[in-house]
Formats: structure tokens, sequence, C-alpha cells
């Protein structure tokens, strides 16, 4: 097929590497099944893909542009910085608007030959590509990176909020929340407090901004969230549920598969940490991450250094060096502190390579934040986990592997004895147990990802849908 006779599929992500590395995945997925695509990032984040030249090597189909987010280059960027969050929107969307005018103009003169854009996929954690596609006429569909139960926590709030007794803003109504399999008591931070704070209602927003897509795109599967999607499908054209990305990828790759598997990081991935790793016994290690954004104190690392340490277990530590809140005068203090431990069963890096470590014989546990994305690659691997949960979707991707599917235990205390006492529930006697909650709920995501099943289905579903996109010019 000629370049510009292809469909040409325009994909954005603006923010957090959560959300870009899943929707690279697809993207090249998409790539893979032989559509054009453009895969559009801010200036900020372009610049901090690890591998690149690797991806663009192998997949000749997809493309990279960047965008200005409209901040100058030393802007610290904190997606914790509300003003900063909350300003993306205006900021980015004459930018996002440009480039794709620029894709509608005819191809002429000494510009490569490309399709003109048939649609765009966006991530749905900002509404400025919606607007921008309605403008200008172009179909879309939003992308979701986190679980499909935490989107259906915005879909609520507003029936949360306008059943509250007036006497009672602590209660909220029992009926209000279909489609959860927990208790309301069990789902983290629902208060009138938090319900009507700022954030929320940007979040709320932003999430009902999407049923104006002509679909929802979700990286997770039919059987590991079948509460609540009948309840989502009902707000959207058509709704595509194709997780785990990361194995539908690697799955069609074959030999790339490691390389793939690093794709979408801002960080290089230290290597050594394998080799460290083949010399451990086999499932007697910890693996210790709290992903790309988590931030806290110096005295909390500190906390869960000697916790770690006391709990005899070797352990592999992932320690970025912007995860210290307290700012770089407590940087010295930690690192100090960590050349007095046991070298022989230690290993930190600032960046490991996730997926192989997960997968490694030496790995018995995960000590996570509780990122959607950690889940799903740790199901994948089948390691029980301990769950210390900060922030967004991860305190109810907590409740349900602790309660819901049973394969993890909850990190209660952050104090050096909790800690130590909680690795070595997991590490010791829980093991078998949580082990085999891990197992059963792997069987199930395994079973969707094959020849047939849901996610596999749902690819290939999407993938035709798009083609005809380009039918409908």
């Amino acid at each position: 097929m000629e370049m510009v006779d292809q469909p040409h599929v325009v994909m954005i992500s603006v923010l957090l590497q959560g959300h870009v590395k899943p929707l690279l995945c697809l993207a090249e997925l998409l790539s893979e099944a032989g559509l054009f695509v453009t895969f559009v990032n801010t200036h900020h984040n372009h610049k901090r893909f690890s591998n690149l030249p690797e991806i663009t090597n192998n997949l000749p189909n997809l493309h990279f542009v960047s965008i200005s987010d409209g901040l100058p280059d030393d802007h610290p960027r904190d997606s914790f910085d509300l003003e900063y969050f909350f300003g993306i929107n205006s900021a980015t969307k004459p930018y996002f608007k440009e480039l794709i005018l620029s894709y509608l103009r005819d191809n002429s003169g000494d510009a490569p030959l490309q399709p003109r854009v048939s649609c765009i996929i966006a991530d749905g954690v900002f509404s400025f590509p919606i607007d921008v596609a309605e403008e200008l006429e172009i179909p879309i569909f939003s992308f979701i990176a986190h679980s499909a139960r935490y989107l259906w926590e915005y879909f609520t709030i507003p029936k949360l909020i306008h059943g509250v007794d007036d006497h009672d803003h602590h209660l909220l109504p029992s009926d209000a929340m279909p489609g959860f399999e927990l208790g309301r008591n069990d789902l983290p931070g629902f208060n009138m407090e938090t319900l009507n704070s700022p954030v929320v209602q940007f979040l709320v927003g932003e999430s009902l901004a999407m049923t104006r897509t002509s679909g929802l795109i979700l990286n997770t599967i039919d059987d590991l969230e079948a509460s609540c999607l009948p309840y989502i499908t009902h707000h959207f054209r058509k709704l595509y549920t194709v997780g785990p990305l990361h194995v539908l990828l690697n799955s069609r790759v074959g030999d790339r598969s490691q390389l793939m598997a690093s794709h979408g990081s801002f960080w290089k991935s230290d290597q050594n940490c394998m080799t460290w790793l083949d010399s451990q016994p086999s499932r007697s290690v910890l693996y210790v991450s709290f992903g790309s954004v988590v931030k806290t104190s110096c005295s909390n690392l500190l906390e869960f250094w000697h916790g770690l340490v006391d709990s005899g277990r070797p352990f592999l530590w992932v320690l970025r060096r912007d995860v210290i809140s307290d700012g770089k005068e407590s940087n010295g203090e930690i690192y100090e502190e960590l050349q007095k431990g046991p070298k022989e069963r230690v290993c930190i890096v600032e960046w490991a390579p996730q997926e192989q470590v997960l997968g490694h014989s030496a790995i018995g546990g995960f000590l996570t934040h509780c990122g959607w994305n950690s889940i799903l690659e740790n199901i994948v691997a089948r390691v029980p986990m301990i769950c210390w949960p900060n922030w967004g979707d991860q305190s109810i991707n907590s409740e349900c592997v602790v309660k819901l599917w049973k394969f993890g235990v909850e990190l209660d205390a952050k104090d050096r004895s909790s800690i130590e006492k909680t690795i070595n529930t997991l590490m010791g006697h829980q093991r078998e147990e949580l082990q085999l909650g891990v197992d059963r709920i792997a069987k199930r995501l395994e079973d969707g990802i094959h020849e047939g099943g849901s996610s596999y289905n749902n690819v290939e579903m999407l993938v035709g849908d798009l083609r005809k996109m380009k039918l409908l010019e």
C-alpha cells in the first residue's frame, strides 16, 4: 500500500511516563498492523525517551514529532503543581491544533508524502485534543492508562455529591456506586472534602468530556474488571479493552521483545541489576520500586531502608534521583546511610527494566506504589505484592490486589518495624497463599490475550475500525 493511501492515526500523550508508555505500546501495535502512526509528545518529554532510535529503526510506519507545551525549558513541570496541571489544556492546545492543520494541508513541494489524518487517539487525562478534533471535524478516540474502576469512580462522583445528606458530609449514599464489588468503605478517599476538591472536579470534567469521542480504549482486560465495564459502556459509542498492551505487543514482535520492554521510558535502565539477580537464589529477592512519579521524604526513605535491611532478605531497590521530596540537601543524608548496608544482598539502581526484573526467577515479591502499569506487569510475571499506594488510582488498585484479587498485602504503616514485618509476611508464611492468588488472576488475564480472547479480538476490531476511518475521509 502506498504511504499516502494508508490510514493515518495521530496519537498524543503530554504528561507522565505511566501514560506515555502504554499509549506507545498501542502505537507500535497499530504500526505493526500496517497503519501510519504519528506519536506526538511534548518537546520536554520527547528529549527524555531513552531508546527512540531503536524503536524508529524497527517500525518504519511509526513516526515521532514533538510540540511545545508553552513553557520555558527550565520549568520544573511538576505534575503535583496544580497551576501547571490545570494550565496544560490551554497552553498546549494551539500547538497541537497547528500540527493537525499541517497534516490536513495538501502535500506539495519538497515535503515528504504522508497520509492525511484519519483520526486521533488521545490520552484521556486532558480534553484539549477532543476540542481540536471537534473544531476540525476529525474522529477521535480517548485512551485511558489507568484502570476502568478508577475511571468509573469519576463518573459516579456527581451522583455521590448530589446524594449526600447535608447534615453528614462524610457519609456517602450506598446506592450511588453500582459496578463496584468493594463496599464504599473500601474505596479510599471517598468523602465530601475530597470529592469537592479542585483536582477531583477537574478530573470529573475531563472524564465526562471523553463521552464526546468516537470510542474509549482501555489498557485492561474484560475478565479483570467485568463489574464496572457494562456501566462504562453505556456512556460511549464504542469500548475497546485491549490490555495488557505490553503483552500483546511482545507477542507480535518476536525477537524484539527485550527492546520493547524498555520503550517509552524516560530513564535509562541499569542492566547491572540483571547480572546481580542472576547470582541470587530462586524467589529470594524483594523488588522495590515506587514508579516514575512518586516522591517521599528523606525520613520515609530511611524507614524503608532500615525495614528492608532488618528483614534479612536480599532486595533490589529502584531509587530515582528525584524521589526525595525534601530537596537536594537531603540526598547526601540518604545516600550516606545507603553506603552502610550489607552490600552482598542489596542492589540499588536509579532505574530498572521492570518487565525483565519481574520475570526473573530470583524475584519473590514486589513492594510497589500500585500504579496500573506495574499491576499489569506484575500479574503477567505472577509475583505476590506489597502495596504502598500514594495518590491517584493507586489506592483503589491496592484495594483490588489485597481484598478482591487476593495476591498482595498492604503496608499499613511506614515505620521500619512495620515494613520489616510486612516483608517477612509476604516472603514467608503467606507466600504460598498469595502465589495461588496471583496465579489464578494471571490465568484469567492470559485467556484474554491469546487468539480468540477478548483483548486479542478487541485489538483486531480497533484496527478494522481505524482502517474504515480512511474510507470515510
